[in-house]
């Protein structure tokens, strides 16, 4: 069964994935306004391989990312949930976890001048989340981070989970799919933190 994969938490991503998840195409498109693209880019991608929806699953990011970005991935994952499609999500910050790296940290902007860091160790069970002032925080060893996207100038360095999502697909989705991974969308903030 062929799987599609759509990543609105920053950008645009759109994947189809085969039956053992190994990508048939990957398309990071770069736009900085999916909404305005992302229905007919899905479209396109399923037309193309002339795929039936109703013989796929469905797998989404669930951030986190920009509140808009994550709630139109969101919308649309309800829309095909509602139609009993099988729809499956993860979080940026879990993809290293879910490709077998033991240890590390993630970290990306969290937007009003903050950063986002979310460390683990496996062994430890250590799993811990933070909100810290961008101009606080500083690199500690480039080696064991990730961020969400590449931004050129604040996370220098690091390996970016939109890139292991794209090498390391067949663990990763093979993983979420069997644990039937349905993460609700992951805000940096509460909704009135963010909105006041």
């Amino acid at each position: 069964m062929h799987s599609l994969y759509v990543d609105s938490t920053s950008g645009l991503v759109i994947g189809l994935l085969d039956e053992n998840f190994k990508w048939i195409e990957y398309q990071d498109t770069r736009e900085k306004k999916p909404s305005e693209v992302i229905h007919i880019e899905i479209y396109n991608l399923i037309n193309k391989y002339k795929l039936n929806l109703r013989e796929m699953n469905f797998f989404f990011s669930a951030g986190p990312g920009s509140y808009t970005g994550m709630r139109l991935g969101e919308g649309i994952a309800q829309v095909l949930a509602w139609d009993d499609k099988k729809v499956f999500s993860f979080l940026h910050f879990d993809a290293p976890r879910l490709a077998g790296v033991e240890k590390g940290y993630w970290v990306t902007n969290a937007f009003k001048g903050q950063v986002f860091i979310y460390n683990w160790d496996s062994q430890s069970n250590l799993a811990e989340k933070s909100l810290v002032n961008a101009a606080e925080y500083t690199i500690v060893d480039p080696a064991l981070g990730y961020t969400l996207a590449d931004d050129g100038k604040n996370f220098v360095g690091l390996k970016t989970t939109k890139d292991l999502i794209h090498q390391s697909s067949e663990k990763i989705f093979s993983k979420v799919f069997k644990d039937k991974m349905r993460e609700a969308p992951y805000y940096f903030r509460t909704l009135d933190e963010e909105f006041k």
